[in-house]
């Protein structure tokens, strides 16, 4: 059967379908992160699961096109999977909030469950997509001699779309846009691609498909209006992560990450101090360290850890400077609209920590790690040995690392292995029971560490109420401590699965 659409509409006509394969693929990770992160457990089922609906979709539509090799059936499965992409953000909404309930309060059952959910949503229009690429070559072969020559020109369209599809979705309309806006835009190309071939047929319902993504648009606008009960007061896909800002009755202010498994930065009604924060034990730190002067925070997020060493550290060492690194220059403008940070309070430098420190010249007396670029998970490349001795060589005679590892009990292997790995870095490695439910702070330091430094605080300060809570005596790791744990390296830290190993040691308790 000869086609009746000409190569060049064939070209384009790929170009865009290709562009869609692409850009539903990044969208679908933006659209998924605030219900189940961005770890490489979702990535890993996001991209096997539309590598597996590819698959399948070629063969079918292989097999689709030889017996049937019609355009109008191919511009009818485009304009479906256009339909379907358009009604994700519908979709999503009604499914992955009943299959959620923050990372660390989500039974096994509901994370495998939003796997599937996962393959309802993405995969039929992803499986309709692939079916294309056959079936093109298809309509090309019944009618052009040179089918090899034609076959690599069609490749060729859709690998370029899937090009503009990547770039232009990862630094154009999910920053500039927004993530339901990305998906429904190339829905409404879909759709608009697959009418036009469609435009000599009967169908007058293809006036009312036209207009189905902005009405979808406007449906969904305004739709999520809380995060973790709290209402949100400003939200927006970063570069880099879902951003929510949430503010309860009592006027604490959450920054909150993709799903919400954890809190990335806090600040309560007068920068008060709370049992419920480990954000607070930082604070005692500088009393460790002689004549702290330079003090670097590494994940400073909205600001939390430089506001409150500048309210209650500050004023014992009035010569002390406080340096926050920030990967996402969109949570840094939040620190003064939202967490109070002050011009004053610290320098903030927006970088990736591991990239900052290694290329540094300046010396520190403290050095804090508190980045979670995944809720929960701290990044592979801050939690290895090689990213601890960098720190040591910027590390002045006297000075000190401080990070804060999440863990359900004193021997969770995650901790062991954190405490492990700074011990290799540093002769002196030690861990405190910080506030909070299942916070640890692993302290690396050249010099032995006295928490009879402490008493300096005076009674009064509203840090001696921390300062009890500390041992009277810091004891260094012994051999022995951290001998169950692993050594976490450049070329190997599994981080995030042991995260998720003692998360679902949780669930299978619960």
């Amino acid at each position: 059967m000869k086609s009746k659409y000409s190569i060049s509409f064939l070209y384009l006509y790929v170009f865009i379908t290709g562009a869609s394969v692409m850009a539903l693929e990044l969208a679908a990770s933006r659209f998924l992160a605030p219900y189940y992160g961005t770890s490489m457990i979702v990535w890993a089922n996001i991209i096997g699961l539309i590598l597996l609906s590819l698959s399948l979709g070629y063969w079918v539509g292989g097999r689709w096109a030889d017996r049937r090799p019609d355009g109008r059936l191919l511009m009818t499965i485009s304009l479906f999977a256009g339909v379907f992409t358009s009604l994700l953000p519908l979709w999503g909404e009604l499914i992955f909030p009943n299959l959620s309930a923050g990372i660390l309060n989500t039974p096994i059952l509901i994370i495998i469950c939003s796997f599937f959910a996962i393959l309802i949503v993405f995969a039929p229009p992803v499986f309709l997509l692939a079916m294309v690429s056959p079936f093109a070559i298809r309509l090309v072969s019944a009618e052009d001699g040179q089918i090899g020559k034609v076959a690599g020109n069609l490749f060729a369209f859709s690998t370029l779309g899937s090009l503009v599809g990547t770039f232009g979705t990862a630094f154009g309309t999910i920053p500039f846009l927004g993530t339901q806006e990305t998906i429904l835009l190339w829905s409404a190309a879909l759709i608009l691609i697959s009418a036009w071939g469609l435009r000599h047929t009967n169908g007058r319902w293809l006036g009312f498909l036209l207009l189905l993504p902005l009405l979808l648009y406007l449906l969904t606008q305004g739709a999520v209006q809380s995060a973790n009960k709290d209402p949100i007061i400003w939200s927006k896909n970063t570069l880099y992560q879902y951003v929510k800002v949430t503010k309860n009755a009592e006027g604490t202010t959450a920054l909150i990450y993709n799903e919400g498994g954890g809190v990335q930065s806090l600040r309560r009604p007068g920068d008060a101090l709370s049992k419920g924060d480990y954000y607070d034990d930082y604070l005692l730190l500088p009393y460790m360290v002689k004549q702290p002067k330079e003090v670097l925070v590494l994940g400073s997020a909205g600001g939390t850890i430089p506001r409150l060493m500048a309210k209650y550290v500050k004023p014992s060492f009035p010569d002390l400077h406080i340096t926050g690194v920030e990967i996402d220059p969109d949570v840094i403008a939040l620190d003064e609209r939202f967490f109070g940070l002050q011009p004053g309070d610290a320098t903030l430098i927006n970088q990736d920590a591991r990239v900052f420190i290694s290329n540094t010249d300046k010396r520190y007396d403290m050095v804090v790690v508190d980045a979670y670029s995944q809720q929960i998970y701290i990044p592979f490349h801050l939690s290895t040995v090689e990213f601890f001795q960098t720190i040591r060589q910027h590390l002045n005679e006297t000075g000190l690392v401080a990070l804060n590892v999440n863990a359900t009990t004193p021997d969770s292997k995650l901790l062991v292995s954190m405490t492990k790995t700074i011990k290799k870095a540093f002769p002196y490695s030690y861990v405190v029971r910080a506030r909070g439910q299942y916070n640890y702070i692993v302290l690396g330091s050249i010099h032995p560490l006295d928490s009879a430094d402490l008493q300096q605080i005076d009674p009064k300060n509203p840090l001696a109420d921390i300062r009890k809570e500390w041992p009277a005596q810091l004891e260094p790791l012994t051999n022995e401590q951290v001998a169950s744990g692993q050594l976490l390296t450049d070329n190997r830290a599994p981080t995030e699965m042991l995260t998720d190993s003692m998360i679902f040691g949780i669930a299978r308790k619960e």
